[in-house]
């Protein structure tokens, strides 16, 4: 089946806002058997949207996806729109206002008579609810074509697409064509090691591919032969990726870690110093979070490590801000201030100053406290990096993939372009030709790359609009 995502804003157009949507709605659908094949963004013009919208039934897609232009100002259109498109009546949904009314009351804030207008439906409309915010979701059914409305909030439009579009909607079962396993924790090349023998057993009737990205690696396997039983090759691969797998397909590893708390009945807290916080907002990204997160303390200051976390002054004074004492004694602090279950602490220095000989940018301690353990980690976060902000540089030399190996001669001309590994699954990575290596050290003895070079196999750059 096919679809279209058509996503509304100007801000989008403009790049202000990056649009996450379409990427996210891809990957979540596909398992259903229902293809992205065609992308489009509009501004807030409502001819732009009535015409366009148009054009996309006539074609007789499947679904239409339209996320955007549901707020309460004068900007968003997409109600109006369709009021044009199904020659449809808008009405006012009085149970709706009053419910608007109590989300804003519940909140100790007066609500803006703007948003009046959400309580403003189609009367032909199936309405989904909206958990995570104001705007509500419309369905219909126009010329054979699955047609949702849905905000462009990412948070408010998933929670749609997860709790009640997919199960209500969307009646065809997942298709068994190929799975994802997530994992963390482990590089690229030590997983291709752990897996190297199942990609050769399974070699004539499954496809692999490795997808890392900045949280982990995806290992994704897709079935050639409808014979082969893919659940059951899943768990082989996931029990070889073991302890660093954590789940398939669109699963988080804050999602997982939730259920995982909710199934033993624990809590938990973290005290963050050079993470700013992040952990306990990764943790409270998913629903439900509440039932297991209870708190945390950003204590970047030592005066907050003593006050908040029960840091003990001469700890700092001894060991430093950044140890493992001052780790561990955070991770207790935050359990007996907190009453959880799990502490957890980070203390660490992320520059770009501040390091030294003993203690350089990118050390990090985490600390891990229970009532049965206690551990703290040390972790040398030390990578060098230039950030190629406005993708100049990548588009200067033609780059298509992450990783892409670009190697420079002392005149700094191009001299290699291409992987780093030669690729053969009868060996494994770490035993392969060091392809990125042997190239090097040739340019710095002739000042020359190797005559034949092989493209870099990765993730396609998603390019900045």
């Amino acid at each position: 089946m096919n679809a279209v995502v058509l996503t509304i804003g100007d801000e989008l157009l403009q790049g202000f806002t990056v649009d996450t949507n379409s990427s996210w709605l891809g990957t979540t659908l596909l398992p259903y058997n229902i293809r992205i094949t065609k992308k489009i963004t509009l501004g807030d013009n409502i001819n732009d949207l009535i015409s366009e919208t148009q054009n996309i039934l006539d074609d007789k897609y499947d679904f239409l996806f339209v996320t955007g232009g549901l707020g309460p100002t004068h900007d968003d259109i997409t109600k109006e729109a369709f009021c044009q498109i199904l020659d449809d009546e808008i009405i006012f949904d009085e149970s709706y206002y009053l419910k608007l009314k109590q989300y804003f009351d519940q909140r100790s804030i007066k609500m803006p008579e703007s948003n009046r207008s959400q309580a403003m439906l189609l009367k032909t409309a199936d309405v989904i609810p909206n958990d995570n915010g104001t705007a509500l979701g419309m369905h219909f059914l126009i010329k054979g074509t699955h047609t949702f409305i849905m905000p462009g909030v990412p948070g408010e439009m998933r929670s749609m697409i997860n709790k009640y579009i997919i199960p209500n909607y969307i009646k065809k079962a997942p298709i068994e064509n190929f799975i994802t396993i997530k994992t963390a924790g482990i590089m690229e090349s030590h997983l291709a090691e752990k897996v190297n023998e199942l990609m050769e057993k399974y070699s004539h009737s499954f496809r692999f591919a490795f997808l890392p990205h900045y949280s982990g690696v995806s290992f994704r396997i897709n079935k050639l032969d409808e014979n082969e039983n893919l659940l059951n090759v899943k768990d082989e691969f996931f029990k070889a990726m073991l302890p660093y797998a954590y789940g398939i397909n669109n699963d988080t590893l804050e999602e997982i870690l939730g259920l995982k708390l909710i199934e033993y009945k624990f809590t938990i807290a973290t005290a963050e110093s050079c993470t700013g916080g992040l952990i306990g907002k990764r943790l409270t990204d998913s629903a439900g979070s509440s039932e297991y997160f209870l708190g945390s303390v950003t204590a970047y200051s030592n005066q907050l490590k003593t006050s908040l976390l029960n840091v003990s002054n001469d700890t700092i004074n001894i060991h430093g801000a950044v140890s493992e004492d001052t780790a561990l004694e955070m991770a207790k602090g935050i359990r007996t201030k907190t009453g959880a279950d799990i502490g957890i602490s980070t203390t660490g220095i992320s520059g770009p100053s501040g390091g030294t000989k003993t203690k350089p940018v990118g050390l990090v301690y985490i600390g891990v406290v229970t009532p049965e353990k206690s551990m703290v980690k040390k972790y040398n976060f030390n990578f060098p990096y230039v950030i190629d902000e406005d993708q100049s540089v990548a588009k200067k030399y033609d780059a298509v993939c992450t990783p892409d190996f670009f190697g420079f001669n002392s005149n700094l001309e191009l001299q290699y372009r291409g992987r780093i590994y030669e690729i053969n699954n009868r060996v494994r990575v770490k035993d392969s030709k060091n392809e990125l290596l042997e190239s090097m050290i040739n340019v710095a003895k002739t000042n020359k790359g190797p005559e034949i070079q092989s493209p870099s196999m990765g993730c396609s750059i998603k390019w900045f609009k």
